[in-house]
């Protein structure tokens, strides 16, 4: 890593372990500074909108103590650090409101965004049917290859999980503790697994402990990082339904089990079917709304095993594969698949766009705006584009 590139990770570091600031905060930052180090740099923040004055105090603060420490701890337990400002950084994340500035990870980083994910989320305290219905709807997702996004938690998140290893697919874990603390203990396996086909994930620092505040934020990662979000039981309150209400202002599809009317775990779930949900009972109910994505990724062939047990580790390959012959594009004109073409290879700036295709920029802005209204693109931060797959 070079002296530039670490400097930058340490200001990340630095501004996410502040005391007291917020996403809210890190949000008005950057609206107005060019990059993280501009940030670091300040040293009179006076004229800065957005932000409290006790706050503009603890950024005057430049000790970068603690931002040291927790890359030398990311070191030493090999645990990958993604910012909001690299390529590896999820772009779902990117868009959502409060989007975790700073993510630790344990495992692969993925291909986010050629991925086909799908969210579930349920009780702790779940019954035989909670369970014996998860399994079945993420085993039959996870075989076509759709990756299974979870908490860990007891469970339903962890049946969900467990169904997606057992067809030897990957899945992806969102933590409310640090990626090295196993929550809950008797998971500790199963995180194992995880890591080994997948890849588990946390906002908060190596250490965190568990704390009730941290999971109900946890999930509009969960929810960000999906393209929809699966219900199988939940009771009123719960911190499901918190992730249900997440993908709901984030624009993303719900799914839920119907549950008996005689049962506390099923309220909250059944009560989403009359508002927001549409209900499945299997995985063809939930795969028939990508019909797309589906058709694009091969389908897990490995066959079931024990993943408790040793086995011989296959490279799975679930990402969506995509081609400027695909008939979704056949319809577009040359300069609009010129620019389609540019965005396969992933994002790409506004200037390397106009520099790479030699639009126009008048006429390129024009383009640009007609492809994401057409629902062909996604603008980014930073006028970044990528293909809305």
């Amino acid at each position: 890593m070079g002296e530039n590139s670490m400097d930058n990770l340490l200001h990340w570091l630095w501004l996410t372990t502040l005391n007291g600031l917020s996403e809210y905060d890190i949000t008005a930052l950057l609206e107005q500074f060019d990059n993280i180090s501009d940030i670091y740099m300040c040293k009179e923040f006076d004229n800065i909108v957005g932000i409290k004055p006790n706050i503009k105090e603890r950024l005057r603060s430049k000790d970068l103590k603690t931002a040291k420490e927790i890359y030398e701890t990311c070191e030493k337990k090999s645990i990958k650090i993604l910012t909001f400002d690299m390529s590896e950084y999820p772009d779902s994340l990117r868009l959502i409101e409060n989007p975790p500035y700073v993510i630790y990870l344990k495992g692969e980083i993925l291909n986010w965004d050629r991925l086909l994910t799908i969210g579930v989320v349920g009780t702790r305290h779940c019954t035989d049917y909670g369970i014996s219905a998860t399994k079945k709807i993420c085993t039959g997702l996870a075989e076509k290859g759709v990756t299974i996004v979870s908490g860990m938690a007891r469970g339903i998140d962890s049946a969900a999980a467990i169904s997606a290893l057992s067809v030897g697919n990957k899945t992806v874990a969102v933590l409310g503790c640090g990626v090295d603390v196993v929550y809950p203990p008797e998971n500790t396996n199963l995180m194992q697994k995880i890591i080994e086909n997948g890849a588990v994930i946390s906002e908060y620092p190596p250490g965190t402990q568990p704390n009730g505040r941290n999971f109900p934020r946890r999930n509009r990662i969960i929810s960000g990082l999906s393209r929809g979000i699966l219900v199988t039981e939940a009771p009123k309150k719960s911190g499901a339904l918190i992730t249900a209400n997440y993908a709901l202002n984030q624009g993303k599809d719900i799914f839920a089990v119907p549950g008996s009317i005689f049962k506390e775990t099923c309220m909250g779930s059944n009560e989403l079917l009359t508002s927001s949900a549409k209900a499945v009972s299997s995985a063809e109910d939930i795969l028939c709304e990508y019909v797309y994505e589906i058709s694009r990724i091969a389908p897990i062939k490995s066959k079931k095993r024990t993943i408790f047990k040793d086995s011989k580790k296959e490279k799975v390959n679930n990402e969506i594969k995509i081609s400027i012959d695909d008939k979704k594009y056949s319809s577009l004109s040359e300069e609009e698949k010129s620019i389609v073409l540019l965005l396969i290879g992933g994002n790409v700036n506004i200037d390397d766009i106009k520099r790479q295709s030699g639009i126009d920029i008048s006429k390129l802005t024009t383009t640009l705006s007609m492809l994401e209204f057409g629902g062909y693109i996604k603008k980014l931060p930073g006028n970044n584009y990528k293909l809305n797959i």
